[in-house]
């Protein structure tokens, strides 16, 4: 099976998996789940493994994996916490420990040098006092404690639900190559656009556009920093382009990589991203150049990369008269239809294939294909 990385480094194959999912769906999306197992051989862009029931299948990669020994230190970190708390607890314990026998202490000390029984009462009762305030000052005193621990413990839970564990890339995203095609939808004007898949691409491509023009042969590429950005370069040539405009349709003239992406892999998103661009000549100057060679430099690509124009005025000059003073082909064929049934008379076969034509262009309906072998069989 096809993937998308560029896999000259080895080691970038253990984070491609494979995902399946059950062929007998109730409802969509599928519901993939990774396996183990499978091969992804070095340098190669083809996956491998063994099933033994029918199955949807798919190839993915990872993209982010935490970095090292980053578990273990949110783990030390909730441990050092912990201890820190009772540690504050037991040495308040010890403490107030002291301080109570501390006051004991100094109640027989008291005592024993008194020697009068008022005064022995005077002092008893201050020393009553004392124990009495000493004992309050404590529970206030843990009770202030409590809170604060109360409130460290709410926080540092809040803190570790809420820590997002650092990660890194794993260099999928680096190395995954990308597609792109240039076509020309008229003569006039030219688009390129991009995808993962390439079999995609041109299928969309054929069934969108009927009469087009492809350009040269498709080319891979890489951005040159994770979420990239490509963008088409409009700017002074080496050659003469006196005459002619070359503008694209829209400014800055860009494909971001997640739109790339999103092609395909989103039920709402079946259209691949492209640039338009737009080509004018002035067949009124007398200096126009009779070819366009223009060159649109790529940036934010991997390796340097062009997109060449080439147009001839006369190319150009045709399109504009076909445009403006063509006929109408579905007019003409209402007009000459018992003309081409008598031809069909004679040569049923291989004007069957010129109507079959004529209908997958759209030069006629099936309603007029119909009409032209209406009776041919009778």
């Amino acid at each position: 099976m096809q993937h998308c990385i560029d896999l000259s480094d080895p080691s970038l194959s253990k984070y491609l998996k494979f995902a399946v999912a059950p062929v007998h769906t109730a409802s969509l999306p599928y519901q993939f789940l990774l396996i183990e197992g499978g091969k992804f051989p070095a340098n190669q862009r083809y996956g491998s493994i063994e099933r033994s029931n029918f199955c949807q299948l798919a190839i993915v990669g990872k993209e982010e994996e935490e970095n090292g020994g980053g578990r273990n230190e949110e783990r030390n970190g909730e441990e050092d916490g912990d201890s820190g708390d009772e540690g504050g607890k037991g040495k308040g314990q010890t403490t107030g420990g002291e301080g109570q026998g501390a006051g004991r202490e100094e109640g027989g000390a008291g005592e024993g040098a008194g020697g009068g029984v008022g005064a022995e009462r005077q002092q008893q009762k201050e020393e009553d006092k004392r124990q009495v305030e000493g004992r309050l000052s404590q529970e206030q005193n843990n009770h202030e404690k409590k809170e604060h621990d109360d409130e460290g413990r709410v926080g540092q839970k809040l803190l570790q639900e809420k820590k997002v564990v650092p990660t890194h890339s794993t260099g999928i995203c680096e190395a995954t190559i990308y597609y792109g095609q240039v076509f020309y939808e008229r003569a006039d004007k030219m688009r390129f656009a991009a995808a993962k898949d390439l079999n995609a691409l041109v299928q969309f491509i054929k069934k969108e556009y009927h009469k087009l023009e492809i350009s040269g042969q498709a080319f891979s590429f890489q951005f040159d920093s994770p979420f990239g950005c490509l963008e088409l370069v409009f700017g002074p040539q080496d050659e003469s382009i006196t005459g002619w405009t070359v503008s694209p349709e829209i400014e800055p003239c860009q494909i971001k990589e997640r739109e790339i992406n999103k092609f395909g892999s989103e039920i709402n998103n079946t259209i691949p991203p492209s640039c338009l661009v737009s080509i004018y000549a002035d067949s009124s100057r007398p200096d126009t150049v009779h070819v366009l060679k223009y060159a649109i430099p790529l940036k934010g690509l991997l390796e340097p990369m062009k997109i060449k124009i080439n147009r001839s005025l006369k190319e150009l000059l045709a399109h504009s008269v076909g445009t403006k003073d063509s006929p109408n082909p579905q007019n003409d064929i209402k007009k000459h239809i018992n003309d081409l049934k008598r031809f069909l008379s004679f040569s049923e076969a291989m004007f069957r294939d010129i109507a079959n034509g004529c209908k997958e262009v759209r030069i006629i309906n099936a309603s007029q294909y119909d009409e032209l072998f209406d009776g041919m069989n009778n």
